[in-house]
């Protein structure tokens, strides 16, 4: 299901949105980060940070004192005339410029970790929705905007420049995702051309290069030339897409027509998020039904408790006062009767040190009337069970919700490719990956090592092989410096051998040319191991970890990094150094404080016990 706009979508829904320029602002609202720009004539421009934007009509009112950022944005731009509205360079960044006293701008990145901003006439950032912080950009109050590195632009390629691309990637379809075409347009264009989209570029003709660039054009000219058909697509039921116009993948599939791409996508969104909603009531509205029908039981099983106590203590209290009793029963002390409601009387009698009120059957004898008093308190300890086993499997519902909303959750989290090995951000924002074991070290050399790229590997059996990638976790292109190197080389220490057998381990890097598949004659390489030639560049690392929760792409991942980056990512963290502390004990404890699953946790620690050396949790 579609979680976010893709480039072509916002063109389509920018090309409609300046309709607006020369409106108004009369009041902008917020909710979480969610952004209503209402307009004096008519729409609110609605903004989803890091995923949506479009003209809306559906916003729910709210009582709550708006977040500092609203404010900032009402008091700036308040009465303000929307004198533009643009993409920036074909990407998922939008720009909205205001005019009032001076000139300012909205930013809207529409991109995986996403941000709003507040611009002044200068550049210079008033405002963001949230602070970030790379190598190459800050997005802080005061600090000048610097766009996101960008990415091909697909309007700007010649034909030669197209044909050139295919045949530098895997297969084709990367080809073209490298020119700037979202992955699934370029799957299109590979449709549409007829082409298997795995197919490698070398592996493709001439002529059928032409076909793929005459597919190209088409797509891109319909997109020029405005040529939209905005449609939400239907399978089974349930609403899978948003498109400006209808694509071959969805042939035979249902397709619901709108009047503009703005209200596709209003539509699109409200129902999804409506559906999310309700699933959130449903589920809220189980989970509080059981607790209720626990507090119920747990209210049971104590009255029961104090009524088995009560009528065992009146049975002791009768054969404590047998004769008195007696006498009371054959009329020989009726003064002793308190009341009477035939054929039963109360009694007063002394227990304990203290008087004791207890109903008799006039009908019974003083054994009878006690032996109905344990066979109450009996019946009362069986209540007692069947209270406690309803109890029990009220518990066992209420954890079965919470482990299934649990999953739900975790289906719902994008998981990324590099999460299948060990992996960090460097606090300068390069990527790191690492094996995890012989077949994901070979995978990580062979299939994600770029020339670009740099080698890690500690100088002790049992080390990952791991890749400094010399981009960020988008792709976006990111130098490879010091600091990132020794970050690295201390990760690949860690999750090697060396812990727990040493407190420093020598490590050491290469470039990629140097690393080698093929081994001496007469000599074999096992998975995962490989022959490195030329000089090794060595440092010397101290055994530190750090876990903590960042977040990647709007969503919060446990990320085991070195401490530097740990510190300059995760605002809570916990630092270890090899110890005698249980790995698993120590996994409870993070999983715990953080609120994940153990299992998340795990993946994180190195190969041994631990000791904590520093925290802020």
């Amino acid at each position: 299901m579609k979680e976010s706009l893709d480039v072509f979508d916002i063109y389509a829904i920018v090309h409609e949105l300046k309709q607006y320029e020369g409106e108004y602002i009369e009041k902008i609202y917020q909710k979480d980060d969610e952004i209503y720009i209402r307009l004096k004539k008519e729409g609110e421009i609605f903004i989803k940070n890091g995923k949506w934007l479009c003209i809306s009509k559906y916003r729910e009112e709210s009582k709550e004192h708006p977040p500092a950022f609203a404010m900032t944005l009402r008091k700036y731009l308040k009465n303000g005339k929307i004198v533009k509205i643009e993409q920036y360079d074909f990407d998922r960044i939008v720009i909205f410029e205001i005019q009032k006293e001076k000139r300012y701008r909205i930013v809207c990145e529409l991109i995986p970790n996403g941000n709003i901003l507040l611009l002044d006439e200068e550049n210079k950032i008033i405002l963001p929705l949230f602070y970030q912080e790379w190598s190459h950009r800050v997005l802080k109050p005061k600090k000048t905007y610097v766009f996101p590195l960008s990415k091909a632009n697909p309007m700007q390629i010649s034909v030669d420049g197209f044909m050139k691309k295919i045949g530098k990637e895997k297969d084709v379809v990367r080809d073209i995702v490298a020119i700037g075409i979202p992955g699934k347009w370029a799957e299109e264009i590979c449709l549409l051309a007829n082409i298997e989209k795995n197919l490698k570029g070398d592996e493709i003709d001439e002529k059928k290069k032409e076909e793929l660039y005459k597919s190209f054009m088409n797509l891109m000219n319909r997109l020029v030339e405005k040529k939209f058909s905005p449609v939400i697509v239907e399978e089974d039921g349930k609403i899978i897409d948003v498109l400006p116009f209808p694509m071959k993948r969805y042939e035979g599939f249902q397709h619901h027509f709108y009047n503009s791409m703005n209200e596709a996508c209003d539509e699109f969104y409200h129902i999804i998020s409506s559906k999310i909603h309700e699933e959130k009531r449903k589920v809220e509205e189980e989970r509080e039904r059981i607790k209720r029908q626990i507090e119920q039981q747990k209210e049971a099983i104590k009255k029961f408790r104090e009524e088995a106590n009560r009528y065992r203590k009146e049975a002791d209290a009768i054969y404590a006062n047998y004769v008195l009793i007696e006498d009371v029963l054959k009329g020989r002390k009726e003064n002793e009767i308190k009341k009477r409601k035939h054929p039963f009387i109360i009694i007063e009698i002394p227990y304990e040190g203290s008087k004791l009120l207890i109903e008799l059957d006039t009908r019974k004898s003083v054994f009878e009337n006690a032996e109905e008093k344990y066979k109450m308190s009996k019946k009362m300890k069986d209540k007692i069970k069947g209270a406690e086993k309803a109890l029990e499997e009220a518990k066992k519902k209420l954890e079965e919700v919470k482990i299934e909303e649990e999953k739900k959750e975790k289906k719902a989290r994008k998981k990324y490719w590099f999460e299948n090995f060990r992996w960090f951000i460097s606090s300068e924002g390069n990527l790191v990956i690492g094996g995890r074991d012989a077949k994901t070290n070979e995978k990580v050399v062979k299939k994600y090592m770029k020339d670009s790229d740099i080698y890690v590997h500690a100088d002790v059996h049992g080390s990952p092989s791991c890749v400094v990638k010399a981009c960020d976790i988008d792709g976006n292109p990111l130098p490879i410096n010091e600091q990132t190197i020794e970050e690295a080389c201390q990760f690949a220490a860690v999750y090697s051998k060396a812990w727990n057998n040493f407190s420093m381990a020598q490590v050491y890097w290469v470039y990629p040319w140097q690393v080698s598949k093929t081994p001496q004659a007469g000599e074999y390489l096992p998975l995962g191991a490989f022959v490195i030639r030329g000089k090794r560049n060595y440092k010397k690392c101290s055994l530190e970890i750090g876990i903590g929760k960042v977040m990647i792409k709007g969503e919060e991942k446990i990320m085991g990094a070195p401490p530097s980056a740990i510190k300059k990512w995760a605002d809570r963290w916990i630092i270890f150094v090899p110890g005698n502390e249980d790995k698993n004990k120590v996994a409870k404890e993070i999983a715990r404080i953080f609120g994940v699953s153990i299992e998340e946790v795990q993946r994180t620690l190195p190969p041994g016990g631990l000791m904590k050396k520093e925290e802020k949790i």
